[in-house]
């Protein structure tokens, strides 16, 4: 005979065959569980196949390892029914033995011995019977025949990989029936040995033999004995071949025979234990203390013992048990609550705790227990599922949506012939045409073959249904999905995935494909696509039911074992470790969904409220375990991480792609964690430049830059920065170290209160506490720097923290979960919108300003439009520029004083009425004028000349779209008596403009330095020659006096966010950090498209701030072309020739600098005379250009801009002798004789 094969030995009806299907596939279908279903096993909800490795391997491992997966807890058996049973034994009437057991023991047939032995789901293993006295009997013939034996795979220790099936084989149904005997050893390594169940079905036809109680054990070695007798030498040999194919991966050697022997004897030894245990009972003990003849070990022990893998019996789990402590217990309506909670995918225990509050309220409530049932499977609690769909049924038995749902539950966990039956039931409420009710199959225990016959007999119920419905999507997807179920525990997977697809693109309504259910039937999709041998199709599958349910954990955890099926580990870690943070996420909702329930304190503390909602029970000893799994394929283990790496971590997840920095104690760590995880980290070589790269690069691109420097001096340079950014805007985090905790006050290195410190400059300083608050703190710092209005904002790290490790378990959150989305956007006040609509249609002067912070907002695409339907001029400030082409002729730059005094209705659009706009005061302003201020910030609201009446507040991208609806289609078409504000804008703009190109065109005569217009003219004529100024290839850089106020006029723009110059705290030294900042904001990050050429135009005495940065330039390739504009002086230099200058110099050292008229020695704006500016980037590595004509700047401009490396072009223009120094552009109106700044 042949242990797989024939008809009695179909895959659901032979034992060796179930064990292969149990090691190799996941056995819960339509489980939709994170937890496996044996206690701590590794069987996950649709699992797929080839997960824990091929057929021989697992046997293998699951012989010779004998001990739990290393770090893993070792796993309880649930007392639950335990204790129910033993005090239903207490009222048990008196049994004798049953006829049942001994009918297992007729010598007579031979198709009744193999029918014993063929025990369900594989010996000893999943099985309900395990090994019955007539398998040993069996394998002693085999023994003294001289049998070759291979080592069982029971006789060993539990393997890790194979807890699932390590379980008490027969607890949880004694006293149910069937059998009149009970095990006597209770002990979990030992309970491997026990039968499961202790009834074996009696599927042949031969006599039953009573064994006697006082001879039974001489009667059954009679049996055995004529047992043997009718076995033939065919049957031997198969049954030899057959053991050694499937157990080829143990070791097999002869010194192993006597301990498999030995092993097989202590089973024997146990089934009479058992023996001696039922005839205690059957003699009417009633003082029987269960103690007294089973090992109990500890109680705790037994908590999952519900939890085992197969039933033949049909579950008695009791009535529904309700948690004593319910905070929904005092809601109106808790059905309600629960319904939103599943809804939003919130907290499962809480919705639970819902539902159960609105059928403690309405024992009659069918949809509440049927909810309660769903909300406790998906929360990996399938038994409570169980009991709550069961009440539903009490109280509707037809209920269809019960009935499904008790189906996949019975099969999640194991009670397959209840789930055949459920499934059976439910056909014949909806289809009653195909099975009457009144036909439906018997509740009596089921054998294999009894039991196969039920699949086929509610399979074919099933095909039938499905053939009454149309081809196509009109097919009933809950008729899909059961039968479904039936071809997946057939194995036919093929079968199996056509009916879940089916049930997926039907446009019918069933119970299956609602919105709800749709993220389960996914899942249960890509179950069957997994254990099919197609992965990357379960994948799909699986990404599809997240895509639906974002907090769908399970579908995350088998993301991550298909992704171990195709060997990508990484990827697997990932989902893992993204399947545990959703339960945080999960948990922290459900504390504070829990709190507004109660209202605020309500007089229960935390762990009350943890108690309440069961947060333990979203917790999954299963991840973990894959987990470990996972790291071990990857040579990796889970140990506590740093704060380093865990800052550095943070930061990639909030978003951070960047991070400017001086590293050192204690910091250096953090940085190389950041460049670990592929975060940029572009190291200065001062901290000011490194600060003011990082604010500027939040500018440009939107989000926070970032800053990394040491505590102390480091901190203190970096103030420079943090207060650039404060006075422009610019989101800006700052991270720095310092000194340890406990040496505070001491006198540590480089110690400084640094919280205190900057306070009164950002937005938010916080000093980390310990490891497990930089999550938090960090993620919060962004934000806040973000949000609202833009700013700095510090988090203090001392060297302890970021030396030290996280506490055991510490995970961080899902980078999904972490991620800082874009700020929410606020709409204007529509009465204010319109307010101002009419206050530009009734202006005879309107005008636009435009700051950076429209740029910022990136409102050009609304502003361009503004202008163009309303015709109304604009004035761009200096970073401003190019939110509104320059070359558009409503520009009014070159008429900015007119513009400005002239106009009555001036719209201000993310500006400030600071100084660089006068403070929208006379007399450069109108003293008339109204101004409408548009601004996120409600502080700038009426600030110095501003009208709070006439102030919006909001995003300048929406204000604006707003004013484009309200004005529709008006136009500013003043009529010619009205009119004088275009003519005298033009007026204005032709009489500067020409002034301006004369000063530009002029030659520079022979001998003579260059001046400023004409030197930029040469640049800006060169540089379109190679680049068209339209496209916008170019991003300016322009810092210094003259330098940066000329400069501003004759490089126009035709893009927004491309000018970086000084910006409103008119800060020197930005140069060199805004050329970094550019080239990462625009090259260097991965979704750039074409470079864009970043030139510098720098005063001397601005570039000489951070000069030294060019080493920083040339280190990391970035091939920048600066122009040093060189005067020799800050504002204007003291000679034209190096020899009187020489004689200055020499008048200072000497200390004879007395004078009435101020010229005797340097002056206080002096500078090196013509320094060589250009050898730092030689010396780099770089190139050099010394410039003096007209030729060399055009030659140099065109070499520079065609160079792959940092570009130097040292510039040598007129000193300026004499000139008033100010700011031409601002047109201060100060006396003759004082300085202008």
């Amino acid at each position: 005979m042949s242990f797989l094969g024939g008809a009695e030995c179909s895959t659901a009806g032979n034992p060796l065959t179930q064990f292969t299907k149990h090691v190799q596939d996941d056995k819960s279908l339509q489980r939709d569980r994170l937890v496996g279903r044996g206690p701590g096993g590794m069987q996950e909800s649709m699992r797929s196949r080839g997960m824990m490795g091929g057929q021989d391997q697992m046997m293998d491992e699951f012989a010779q390892q004998p001990g739990q997966i290393p770090g893993a807890a070792p796993q309880p058996f649930a007392m639950e029914h335990l204790r129910r049973e033993l005090d239903q034994f207490q009222t048990t009437p008196p049994r004798t033995g049953s006829p049942g057991w001994a009918a297992e023991f007729d010598p007579g047939e031979q198709a009744r011995m193999e029918a014993a032995f063929a025990g369900p789901q594989g010996p000893m293993m999943n099985n309900g019977s395990g090994f019955a006295p007539a398998e040993f009997a069996r394998f002693q013939q085999q023994s003294r025949a001289g049998v070759p034996q291979t080592a069982n795979p029971v006789t060993s220790g539990p393997s890790p990989m194979m807890s699932a099936f390590q379980r008490p084989m027969g607890m949880g149904y004694m006293g149910m029936g069937g059998m009149g005997m009970m095990h006597s050893a209770y002990n979990p390594m030992a309970m491997q040995q026990q039968p499961m169940e202790a009834t074996t079905q009696d599927k042949g036809k031969g006599r039953m033999v009573e064994l006697d109680d006082e001879n039974w054990e001489a009667q059954f070695a009679e049996m055995e004995t004529a047992d043997t007798q009718k076995l033939d030498d065919e049957a031997n040999d198969a049954i030899e071949a057959e053991l050694n194919d499937l157990d080829r991966s143990v070791f097999t050697s002869n010194s192993s025979k006597q301990a498999d022997y030995d092993a097989f004897e202590n089973v024997w030894k146990k089934v009479q234990a058992e023996t001696a245990a039922s005839r205690k009972l059957a003699e009417e003990d009633t003082e029987f203390n269960v103690t007294d003849s089973l090992h109990m070990g500890d109680m705790g022990e037994w908590d999952s013992f519900d939890s085992l893998n197969t039933r033949f019996r049909d579950p008695q789990l009791g009535d529904y048990m309700f948690e004593e402590e319910n905070m929904f217990k005092n809601v109106n309506n808790p059905f309600e609550e629960g319904v939103k909670i599943m809804r939003e995918g919130g907290n499962l225990s809480l919705a639970a705790l819902a539902f159960e509050a609105a059928v403690q309220k309405d024992p009659q409530h069918v949809q509440a227990w049927t909810m309660l049932g769903s909300a406790q499977a998906q929360n990996e609690k399938e038994l409570p599922a169980i009991r709550a769909l069961e009440q539903a049924l009490k109280v509707d038995p037809n209920n269809l949506d019960a009935l499904m749902g008790l189906a996949v539950s019975y099969t999640n966990e194991g009670y397959d012939s209840t789930a055949y039956r459920t499934l059976e039931r439910w056909l014949s409420v909806k289809y009653p045409q195909i099975i009457n009710p009144k036909d439906l199959s018997s509740d009596s225990d089921l054998g294999f073959t009894d039991r196969q016959i039920l699949h086929d007999r509610v399979t074919d119920f099933f095909i039938q249904a499905a053939q009454l419905s149309p081809s196509g999507e009109q097919m009933d997807p809950d008729v899909q999905v059961g039968l479904g179920v039936l071809f997946y525990c057939a194995e036919e997977y093929e079968k199996a995935v056509d009916c879940f697809s089916a049930a997926l693109a039907s446009t019918e309504s069933g119970t299956v494909n609602q919105r709800e259910q749709l993220h389960l039937l996914w899942n249960r999709l890509g179950a069957t696509l997994a254990n099919s041998g197609r992965s990357e199709e379960a994948i799909e599958a699986y990404e599809q039911a997240l895509n639906i349910n974002a907090n769908f954990v399970r579908a995350r955890y088998n993301l991550g074992v298909s992704c171990i099926n195709i060997g990508c580990y990484p990827e697997a870690a990932q989902h893992l470790l993204g399947a545990l943070s959703m339960h945080r996420v999960v948990e922290q909702e459900g504390r504070e969904r829990a709190r507004e329930i109660i209202g605020g304190d309500g007089g229960v503390d935390d762990e009350q409220l943890e108690r309440m909602i069961h947060m333990s029970q979203n917790q999954s000893t299963n991840l973990y375990d894959t987990l470990r799994r996972v790291f071990s394929q990857m040579g990796l283990t889970m140990a506590a991480a740093t704060g380093a790496q865990l800052i550095a971590r943070t930061l990639r997840d909030v978003g951070v792609d960047v991070i400017f920095g001086i590293v050192g104690i204690p910091v250096v760590e953090i940085a190389e964690e950041a460049i670990n995880l592929g975060i940029r980290f572009v190291a200065f070589r001062n901290e000011q430049a490194c600060s003011y790269a990082a604010s500027v690069y939040g500018y440009m691109t939107g989000r926070p830059g970032v800053c990394l420097v040491v505590g102390g001096p480091g901190v203190l340079h970096a103030l420079a920065g943090i207060g650039n950014a404060s006075a422009n805007n610019f989101p800006l985090l700052v991270l720095a170290g310092s000194a340890e905790t406990t040496a505070v006050t001491k006198g540590a290195f480089q110690e400084m209160d640094a919280i205190s410190f900057l306070t009164p400059h950002t937005k938010f300083a916080v000093r980390a506490s310990s490891i497990d608050f930089i999550p938090g703190a960090v993620k919060n710092a962004y934000r806040t720097c973000w949000y609202g209005r833009p700013g700095p904002t510090f988090v203090d790290l001392p060297a302890d923290i970021i030396q030290g490790k996280s506490t055991p378990g510490f995970r961080l959150p899902e980078p999904e979960t972490s991620l800082v989305p874009f700020p929410p956007k606020a709409s204007g006040d529509p009465t204010l919108i319109l307010k101002a609509t009419q206050l530009l249609k009734t202006a005879r002067s309107p005008l636009l300003i435009i700051g950076k912070g429209a740029a910022y907002a990136r409102a050009e695409s609304g502003i361009s439009r503004l202008v163009e339907q309303t015709q109304i001029p604009f004035l761009p400030t200096p970073m401003g520029k190019g939110v509104v082409p320059d070359s558009h002729p409503l520009n009014a730059s070159s008429a900015r004083s007119t513009a400005l005094k002239q106009a009555d209705v001036v719209l201000v659009l993310g500006a400030r009425l600071n100084w660089i706009l006068h403070f929208g005061e006379a007399p450069k302003w109108s003293p008339k004028a109204k101004i409408i201020q548009v601004d996120i910030c409600a502080e700038e609201i009426g600030r110095n000349a501003g009208t709070a009446e006439l102030g919006i507040v909001g995003d300048i991208e929406l204000v604006v779209d707003q004013l484009v609806s309200s004005l529709s289609n008006w136009r500013y078409a003043p009529s010619p008596a009205e009119g004088r504000f275009p003519s005298l804008l033009a007026e204005s703009a032709k009489k500067n403009e020409a002034k301006a190109q004369n000063a530009a065109l002029r030659p520079t005569p022979q001998n003579s330095p260059l001046t400023y217009q004409r030197a930029y003219h040469i640049i800006k004529s060169t540089l379109n020659s190679l680049t068209p100024f339209e496209e916008g290839n170019i991003v300016y850089v322009s810092e210094g006096a003259n330098t940066m106020d000329i400069s501003r006029s004759m490089f126009p723009l035709n893009h927004p966010r491309q000018r970086l110059d000084a910006g409103t705290y008119a800060t020197m030294g930005v140069g060199m950090g805004y050329i970094v900042a550019a080239h990462e904001a625009y090259n260097a990050s991965s979704g750039s498209t074409k470079p864009k050429k970043i030139i510098a135009l720098e005063g001397d005495s601005a570039f000489g701030f951070s000069a030294m940065e060019i080493e920083t330039l040339a280190r990391y390739r970035i091939p920048a072309l600066i122009y040093v504009v060189n005067n020799s002086g800050i504002y204007h230099g003291d000679t034209t020739t190096e020899d009187a200058w020489r004689v200055l110099q020499d008048q200072t050292a000497a200390n004879d600098t007395k004078s009435a008229n101020g010229k005797k020695g340097l002056r206080s704006t002096s500078l090196l005379y013509e320094t060589r500016y250009e050898m730092l980037a030689t010396m780099c590595g770089g190139k050099g250009y010394f410039v003096r004509t007209e030729e060399e700047l055009e030659a140099a401009t065109r070499e520079g801009f065609a160079n792959d490396t940092v570009t130097v072009v040292n510039l040598i223009v007129e000193p300026g002798i004499g000139k008033k120094i100010g700011f031409a552009w601002q047109g201060n109106s100060a006396q003759d004789g004082q300085a202008k700044l």
